[in-house]
């Protein structure tokens, strides 16, 4: 898994991408030991399974890379998963590409990465206003960074039912912006983030922290 990016993205928030090129074999044999396998035996589709494998694997060098030894994931009753035994945050996401990896000591974090296609602009009334729509007009570029941005949004806050169009709005958005600022309401509550935009190839990724 050839690095792609280590960097801090904010005092104490790394982020960490890595080029998913090996074979399942591979992967299976670098798999942490410890790593619970039973939500790989669930699934069955040969890529799923190298993008899960993928993304344990970074996550025990990220963790490292703080200093503590990575000992496995456990989820919350929303799906949104914490490091065992370790009061630190993450979040990861992955593609067919590419597995991304980001923590905080302190703070909620949330990471998406999309490659940008089409569909975004067919669906984009699913999870934008019309004022986003308008600001993006028909930039791909664009609407792929708000996908992202929101994305991340709903991953940082971790709880489901959540509209994407209606509880989360970013603001300070165009296609060569490389920062913004991300809101979500959720039953009351009210979340404001920083949101750090980078681009690998043509995909997007948004850190929200």
């Amino acid at each position: 898994m050839p690095l792609v990016h280590s960097k801090n993205i904010t005092d104490g928030c790394h982020l960490m991408i890595w080029k998913l090129t090996e074979s399942l074999e591979e992967l299976e044999a670098a798999l942490p030991s410890f790593v619970n396998k039973e939500e790989l035996l669930t699934t069955s589709h040969p890529q799923k399974k190298r993008e899960w494998m993928g993304g344990r694997i970074l996550l025990n060098k990220l963790v490292a890379y703080t200093g503590q030894t990575f000992q496995g994931l456990r989820k919350d009753e929303h799906g949104k998963p914490f490091l065992k035994n370790s009061s630190q945050y993450i979040s990861l996401t992955h593609t067919i590409d590419y597995v991304a990896a980001v923590i905080h000591p302190t703070r909620q974090v949330g990471i998406d990465m999309e490659k940008e296609h089409e569909k975004l602009l067919r669906t984009a009334r699913k999870y934008m206003t019309d004022n986003e729509i308008n600001q993006a007009k028909e930039d791909i570029t664009t609407y792929c960074i708000y996908w992202c941005a929101k994305e991340a949004m709903y991953k940082l806050n971790g709880r489901k039912k959540v509209s994407f169009k209606d509880d989360i709005s970013i603001r300070d958005i165009h296609a060569a912006a490389t920062e913004g600022v991300g809101l979500l309401h959720d039953e009351g509550n009210f979340i404001k983030a920083s949101i750090h935009i980078r681009w690998v190839e043509d995909y997007c990724l948004v850190v929200a922290v």
